[in-house]
C-alpha cells in the first residue's frame, strides 16, 4: 500500500543533523576525607567553620549511567589548645560517583553540574574527619542525524501543515586550565596579621570568537578570610573582584554560536607586609577551568501533519525526540535575607563570619521566572562579651528565591550564596543578608514530534449531507477539518465564527456532498 501511495504523491525526505537529549539523572554523592592535625593529640580541638567546593574533573557516559570523577576542597577554621586562637586547614578529597541516567549510552556527551549541600568537619584523636554531600545533576546528549519527512506533494485533496524548526549540533570543543593572578592592598584599619584561605566563584559576561578560538571574559568574586588584632574581632573577611579575559583553542568546525563556562578549580592566597605600617598586600592565584563549545544551527521547514480529503487516508509515524535548539551559559543572582534567632546560646556581640549552603527541595517555572525553594544550612561565627573565644551557632532555615530566567533543564542549576553579611540586631537576633547566584550550562529543548514515515490506508466511507458536530477538548480548526476530511478554509467559510487556533467548545456545521 505504501508503495502505491509513493507512486501517487511525492514524499520529500531529509537527513536532519541534530543534538538529541537522551536523559538526565539527579543524585547525591557523599565525599569523605581525613587529615592529620598539626598540634598535639591531647589538645582539645573545636571546629568553628567548615566550607567545601566541588570540582568536577571528568565525566563520561556509559549504558544507562554517567561516571563522574572529581574532588572536593575543604576549608576548616578551628581552635586547638587555646580556644581564643583560630587556625585554618585546607585539604582535598578525590571522589568517583556513578549517576543513573536512563537513555545514556557510551560515547555520548555527559555534562555534569555539582552543588555542595552540606559540609562538616569533626576532630578526634588528632585527626580531622571531613564530609561533604553533593547534589549531582548528570545529562546525556547525542549528536546524530535523523531521517525525517519534510514534505508531501503531488496529490489532489492533499492538506499539509508544516513549520520552520531550529536544530543545533556540536561541531567544535575546547577546554583548558588558566591561572589568574591578582594583588591588592589591605588597609591598616583591618589590623590583619595573617591570611588563612580564600574561596572564589567565577561568572562569564562575554564571549567572542572565530577561526578556531573563543575569547572568554568575566569576573572572579574572591572572598578571603584573615586573622586580625582588632578587639573582639579575631577573624575578618575581605572581598575582591578580579576581571579575566582568556582565549581558548576550539577544535573542530567553525559554528554559528559559542557557549562558554568558567569553573574555579583551586584558589591560593597569601598576604605580606605592605609599604606603609599596618598595611598588607594580598596576592591571589585562581585556577580557572575554561570550556568552550561551538554549535552549528540550522533552520528547516518540516512536515507537522497531513491528510487527504479524498481517496486513501494517510497514516503518519512520528518520533518524540527532545532535541536541542540552543545552548547558553546562564548566570543570574537575587538578594536574600535570613533572620537567625540564637536563643539558648551565648549572646552575640560581633558577628565574624557566616556560611550559607542552600538545599533545593522544589523547582517550578512560571511566566519567565524560576522559583527555587528549600532549606538554607546556616552557620554563624561570632564573639560575645563574656568570653574571648569565638562561638558557633548552626541552624537550618527555609528559603525561597525567584530568578528572572526560564532554563530548559531547570534541574541542572546550581546555587551559591555569596556576599554574606551578618548584622547584629539584638543579642539573640542576627540578620544575614546574602546574594544567591544561579549558574546553569543550559540547553533549550524542543518537544515537538518529528514525522519519520508516511503510508496510505483505506479511508472510512464518507458521511454526506449537512452534519452538526461539537469540537472536543483541545481541538483546533485543523483537527476538526482532519477528523472530517474537509478543507480547513472551507470549514471556516461554513462557520464564520471559527478562527485559526483553538475550536474547543464550539458547535460546528459541515456540509459534505
Amino acid at each position: 500500500m505504501e508503495k502505491q501511495m509513493e507512486q501517487a504523491i511525492d514524499i520529500v525526505r531529509e537527513e536532519l543533523p541534530m543534538q538529541r537529549f537522551a536523559g538526565e539523572g539527579l543524585s547525591q554523592a557523599v565525599v569523605e576525607g581525613e587529615v592529620a592535625l598539626p598540634g598535639g593529640l591531647r589538645e582539645e580541638t573545636r571546629v568553628l567553620c567548615s566550607e567545601a567546593m566541588a570540582v568536577p574533573e571528568r565525566s563520561s557516559a556509559e549504558n544507562g549511567r554517567v561516571q563522574l570523577d572529581g574532588k572536593v576542597i575543604f576549608h576548616v577554621l578551628y581552635t586547638q589548645g587555646d580556644p581564643t586562637k583560630v587556625h585554618a586547614l585546607e585539604a582535598s578529597a578525590d571522589f568517583a560517583h556513578t549517576a543513573d541516567v536512563p537513555g545514556a549510552q557510551s560515547g555520548m556527551a555527559a555534562p555534569v553540574s555539582l552543588m555542595v549541600e552540606h559540609a562538616e568537619a569533626s576532630a578526634q584523636g588528632g585527626r580531622l574527619h571531613l564530609l561533604a554531600v553533593l547534589r549531582v545533576q548528570a545529562r546525556a546528549f547525542a549528536d546524530e542525524p535523523l531521517d525525517v519527512v519534510s514534505g508531501i506533494r503531488g496529490s489532489d485533496g492533499l492538506m499539509t501543515r508544516s513549520e520552520t524548526m531550529r536544530t543545533i549540533r556540536t561541531v567544535g570543543f575546547g577546554g583548558q586550565d588558566v591561572l589568574i593572578r591578582d594583588e591588592c592592598e589591605l588597609g591598616s584599619a583591618l589590623q590583619i596579621t595573617d591570611t588563612l584561605y580564600a574561596t572564589a566563584m567565577a561568572s562569564v559576561q562575554d564571549v567572542s570568537g572565530g577561526e578556531g578560538r573563543a575569547t572568554i571574559s568575566g569576573t572572579i568574586q574572591l572572598e578571603t578570610t584573615h586573622l586580625s588584632d582588632m578587639p573582639s574581632r579575631p577573624v575578618v573577611i575581605t572581598r575582591h573582584s578580579i576581571p579575566f579575559e582568556e582565549t581558548v583553542v576550539v577544535s573542530g568546525e567553525n559554528g554559528d554560536d559559542l557557549c562558554c563556562s568558567a569553573t574555579v578549580r583551586d584558589v591560593a592566597v597569601i598576604s605580606q607586609e605592605g609599604a606603609n605600617e599596618g598595611e598588607r598586600t594580598l596576592r591571589a592565584e585562581v585556577m580557572l577551568g575554561l570550556r568552550a563549545e561551538s554549535t552549528q544551527s540550522r533552520e528547516v521547514r518540516l512536515l507537522l501533519d497531513a491528510y487527504t480529503t479524498q481517496g486513501d487516508a494517510l497514516a503518519l509515524e512520528t518520533q518524540n525526540i527532545r532535541r536541542a535548539t540552543a545552548r547558553r551559559q546562564l548566570h543570574t543572582a537575587e538578594s536574600g535575607k535570613l533572620t537567625l534567632m540564637t536563643d539558648g546560646h551565648p549572646p552575640v556581640r560581633t558577628p565574624l563570619k557566616a556560611t550559607l549552603r542552600p538545599v533545593i527541595t522544589d523547582l517550578s517555572q512560571s511566566g519567565g521566572r524560576l522559583i527555587a525553594e528549600g532549606m538554607m544550612e546556616a552557620a554563624l561565627l561570632y564573639t560575645t562579651d563574656d568570653d574571648p573565644a569565638p562561638q558557633v551557632f548552626r541552624t537550618e532555615e527555609p528559603f525561597r528565591a525567584v530568578f528572572a530566567c526560564e532554563p530548559g533543564l531547570p534541574e541542572s542549576i546550581s546555587l551559591t550564596a555569596a556576599n554574606i553579611e551578618p548584622v547584629t540586631v539584638t543579642s539573640d537576633r542576627v540578620e544575614v543578608k546574602y546574594i544567591l547566584h544561579l549558574d546553569c550550562y543550559d540547553v533549550q529543548l524542543s518537544p515537538k514530534p518529528l514525522v519519520t514515515q508516511v503510508s496510505a490506508r483505506p479511508a472510512e466511507p464518507p458521511e454526506t449531507g449537512i452534519l452538526l458536530c461539537f469540537s472536543q477538548p483541545g481541538e483546533t480548526v485543523w483537527d476538526l477539518a482532519k477528523r472530517y476530511r474537509v478543507d480547513p478554509e472551507a470549514l471556516k467559510r461554513m462557520n464564520p465564527g471559527l478562527q485559526d487556533g483553538s475550536a474547543e467548545g464550539q458547535r460546528v456545521i459541515l456540509w459534505k456532498r
